[in-house]
């Protein structure tokens, strides 16, 4: 894959996101990075952007669904990282009803939630489900996104769509309700 992904940007204690259109699957895709004090954690990597720096070790590699093995093994080479489906400081959350193994993840200290296609934040639409001719069961996947509404989510990340830096939950709220 070579996507010529854009450099990393920045969105505050110690997350950054990069992204790049690929046509094989005529999507936007996106990646969520957290530097923290222990390790680096990737998420949906996609390719490295080029004019960054490696991360630091540890690294671990994190899908959050069957689907977006995307970088993640030529990334666990190049960078002596890990695979995991445990994450440090992060809360998993099984999404059932989205795609296989549908995962996401809490990062309470900073209530960041870091999504892969349950949800969905294209432009020029608004937050969405995962469209439900991608679903398993996509009643189901409802069911399982309502049990995001008891954490105090401030900021969310996509594996499709620009982040939301505020307001998160009252931003999936209203899309349940």
């Amino acid at each position: 894959m070579s996507l010529d992904p854009q450099p990393l940007q920045y969105h505050g204690e110690g997350f950054f996101t990069w992204h790049a259109f690929d046509p094989a699957c005529k999507a936007e895709l996106w990646s969520t990075a957290f530097f923290g004090p222990e390790n680096t954690i990737l998420f949906d990597p996609i390719e490295w952007p080029k004019v960054t720096a490696k991360p630091k070790a540890p690294i671990l590699i994190v899908q959050t669904n069957g689907n977006h093995d995307r970088e993640c093994k030529n990334l666990v080479q190049l960078f002596k990282g890990q695979t995991s489906k445990e994450v440090p400081s992060f809360q998993a959350i099984p999404l059932p009803g989205a795609g296989e193994m549908e995962t996401a993840y809490f990062h309470d200290t900073t209530g960041t939630l870091v999504v892969g296609d349950a949800l969905i934040n294209l432009s020029p639409h608004p937050l969405m489900l995962l469209p439900e001719k991608y679903c398993s069961d996509s009643n189901l996947l409802r069911t399982s996104l309502a049990q995001l509404l008891s954490l105090p989510i401030q900021r969310i990340f996509f594996a499709h769509g620009a982040p939301i830096l505020q307001d998160g939950l009252n931003q999936i709220q209203r899309l349940l309700s």
